[in-house]
């Protein structure tokens, strides 16, 4: 038989243990207030946003960098370190910034972004042209923007050169560059820069 004593006893050490449960809870419930205050529930590792569409090339620049910019203002658009301007100053001359991607070049001319180079299928064009693309695909997604005009060195190859839409952009033009079949390259800038086949040489 279980005495009074052990009765009372026991009773005392299951509100003990109730009290030490909310005491936990409780404890917690803030804890968790607090976290949400300050956003710690909502931080989620760091990485680059992908944008809805891809940075793409146009007749007048790549993204935030503008043909016709300096090379300064074209680092600062990029958030890129200013690069070396030695040889900058001349006629004709390409510059690297650390941020711009793999298979594009840029071409300056008296420190003024004049074109942009590019040979690599992840750098898409205005309206999703890329380097490996077949001239037919060009031609519908350009239209009738599109003349095509024969290459200097291949046979069959072509320039498929695209004419602006406003009239604002006429002195700018976007060309890609084919074997005959499919784009090999394409480069997008002002004239005449955009129009040199051997770039600076």
């Amino acid at each position: 038989m279980v005495t009074r004593a052990a009765a009372v006893s026991g009773l005392a050490v299951a509100v003990l243990v109730a009290l030490c449960a909310c005491s936990r809870f409780e404890s917690s419930r803030k804890s968790d207030s607090a976290a949400g205050k300050s956003g710690a529930y909502f931080r989620f590792p760091a990485k680059s946003r992908a944008a809805d569409t891809a940075i793409t090339v146009t007749a007048t620049g790549y993204g935030p960098l503008r043909i016709g910019m300096t090379v300064a203002a074209a680092a600062n658009a990029l958030g890129s370190p200013a690069p070396s301007t030695v040889g900058l100053d001349t006629a004709c001359a390409y510059v690297h910034f650390d941020t711009e991607p793999a298979g594009m070049r840029i071409m300056v001319t008296r420190d003024t972004v004049a074109r942009i180079e590019v040979d690599s299928s992840a750098i898409p064009a205005g309206r999703g042209a890329r380097v490996g693309d077949s001239e037919a695909r060009v031609k519908t997604l350009y239209g009738p923007r599109v003349s095509v005009e024969p290459h200097k060195y291949l046979p069959n190859g072509h320039y498929l050169v695209v004419a602006p839409v406003p009239p604002t952009d006429s002195n700018f033009r976007l060309i890609f560059e084919t074997d005959g079949s499919r784009v090999t390259s394409y480069r997008a800038g002002r004239l005449p820069q955009v129009q040199w086949v051997e770039g600076c040489a």
